[in-house]
């Protein structure tokens, strides 16, 4: 018996990709999904923070439009950032013109100075992140825009960071393109999700919700409480008390330190391992205003330390069906550490006056829903412990029959297109098991 614990993307995929093999799927939760989830307040549609669909893998892009036939709409991106009172279209680095010109001149001026002796730098995996967006796109964008966005998003100075994990999320661009930005010349599309789909309707949590009828035995308010590996026994804890399953392999979904916790034999070294992981927690605010097209964007960046917030988000431009005739919805998103937590009635509050600063709410604004959600596990940190421990836990729970896959069961920066791939690769993996 297979046991997949946690049904999110990648463990929906795994039990969807099994057919034919006999599994059990135990879900904490009352419904599937992780935190690629919606729900309703007030008639308002919310995701748990921003999820967009955005394909590099032909065979994930073919199920998933099967799993949703029809229910998909295609958006060309809308992405700004906010800085220096003015919006300039994302990413930063090929969109500078506009900006006051001292910040232009320093921004090209900088990148232009990347280019010269590129055989003296260090390889990538030796970087910090800091080292690599200094080295790659230069000080003038690393000052106003890379350094200061991203200590707001992960909480630490970005010399503890490693740039292992940027390529494919941070472009490189030409140093035609960045002049071309700084004169307002738009010749192509940047970044790796320049256009992106979406349900029309439901909100995100219809993509989980389409494997149901494919998936069995699956079982909610399930958490799990203890493995023993060596005996090969599950403990499963729910509103019925606890119960015991005994399995042959575990696919486990969950975040990789929780699982180590729960693996009550496994030596103490490699407990501190998993106790050296890090990782950063978001608030995600969720607003109504009972004002029409309060923003014509699909999200923003606010790199300056003035907001509060990072990034925000307008579920009513991904799709009308999100909010309510007459409003505007959006969500906003400020990270924290995970041990700090703060009132909802002051996020809101500090929300609000970010949001009226940066001029997309008026002090006039009504707002007629306001919620608060705290992502615990938001974003894994890539610092220099990060690989080993997650190498050398990987490769024991593999050998004591658990396969840790999704973004945070390989605790690692990844997509939710990512996360059906791997659920789908763990299932292959054990049907040539089964059939070995």
């Amino acid at each position: 018996m297979i046991l997949i614990v946690g049904a999110g993307l990648a463990g929906l995929s795994a039990a969807y990709h099994l057919r034919g093999v006999p599994y059990k799927i135990l879900e904490r939760e009352r419904e599937v999904g992780g935190l690629c989830r919606s729900y309703v307040k007030d008639g308002f549609t919310f995701d748990y923070t921003g999820h967009l669909l955005h394909f590099r893998q032909t065979a994930i892009k073919a199920l998933v439009e099967s799993l949703l036939p029809d229910q998909l709409q295609r958006h060309a991106r809308k992405s700004y950032i906010y800085s220096h009172d003015t919006y300039t279209e994302y990413p930063f680095q090929v969109n500078t013109h506009g900006l006051p010109p001292e910040v232009v001149r320093e921004c090209l001026l900088g990148f232009i100075a990347t280019l010269s002796n590129p055989s003296s730098k260090p390889p990538a995996e030796s970087r910090s992140f800091k080292q690599w967006i200094v080295e790659s796109l230069g000080e003038g964008i690393a000052k106003h825009f890379m350094v200061p966005f991203n200590e707001k998003l992960w909480q630490v100075p970005l010399d503890e960071l490693t740039s292992d994990w940027v390529s494919w999320l941070v472009p490189k661009p030409d140093v035609k393109d960045v002049v071309n930005g700084a004169l307002g010349i738009k010749d192509k599309a940047f970044g790796y999700n320049p256009s992106f789909q979406y349900p029309a309707s439901g909100g995100i949590k219809v993509l989980p919700d389409a494997f149901l009828p494919s998936v069995e035995n699956l079982s909610y308010d399930s958490e799990l409480v203890e493995i023993e590996t060596g005996r090969r026994r599950a403990v499963f804890r729910s509103a019925q008390g606890e119960r015991t399953e005994l399995y042959d392999r575990i696919v486990s979904t969950i975040p990789l330190p929780d699982l180590v916790r729960r693996c009550v034999d496994l030596p103490a070294s490699l407990r501190e391992l998993a106790a050296s992981l890090r990782w950063v927690s978001v608030y995600n605010v969720n607003l109504a205003v009972a004002r029409e097209c309060i923003s014509d964007k699909h999200w923003i960046y606010f790199p300056e330390h003035r907001y509060p917030f990072y990034r925000a988000g307008f579920p009513m431009n991904f799709s009308p069906s999100m909010g309510q005739p007459g409003c505007s919805s959006l969500y906003v998103e400020i990270s924290h550490q995970p041990v700090e937590r703060e009132s909802d009635a002051v996020l809101i509050e500090r929300v609000r006056r970010g949001l009226e600063q940066a001029g997309v709410l008026q002090r006039s604004d009504e707002l007629v829903m306001s919620d608060v959600k705290d992502l615990y596990y938001a974003y894994v940190l890539f610092d220099r412990y990060r690989g080993r421990a997650v190498q050398e836990l990987l490769t024991e729970l593999e050998r004591r029959g658990i396969s840790s896959i999704g973004r945070y069961g390989l605790w690692e920066h990844t997509s939710m297109e990512d996360a059906i791939a791997q659920g789908q690769q763990a299932a292959a993996r054990l049907r040539m098991k089964a059939a070995a």
